[in-house]
């Protein structure tokens, strides 16, 4: 082979191996920011199912007293 030859291969071996790095970083990024992702959706999964009882126990005391309400105006006894 001619010395042009082994230069062109070698450029090329280089190139491979740059764009080989290149990828491994970005991969190892990637699966950093998608289990930070995944840790804070599970964190608002979290903090939506607390919401959603609060207010579920809220809506039903708001019921009650609603309820009582109906039966002072209605003239019915409350209990």
């Amino acid at each position: 082979m001619i010395p042009d030859s082994w230069t062109i291969i070698g450029t090329g071996i280089v190139i491979l191996i740059a764009i080989a790095t290149s990828n491994y970083r970005l991969r190892n990024e990637i699966r950093s920011e998608i289990r930070d992702v995944r840790g804070e959706v599970k964190e608002l999964r979290e903090r939506m199912t607390r919401l959603e009882t609060e207010l579920r126990e809220r809506m039903a005391k708001v019921e009650g007293l609603l309820e009582g309400l109906r039966e002072a105006i209605s003239g019915r006894h409350v209990a």
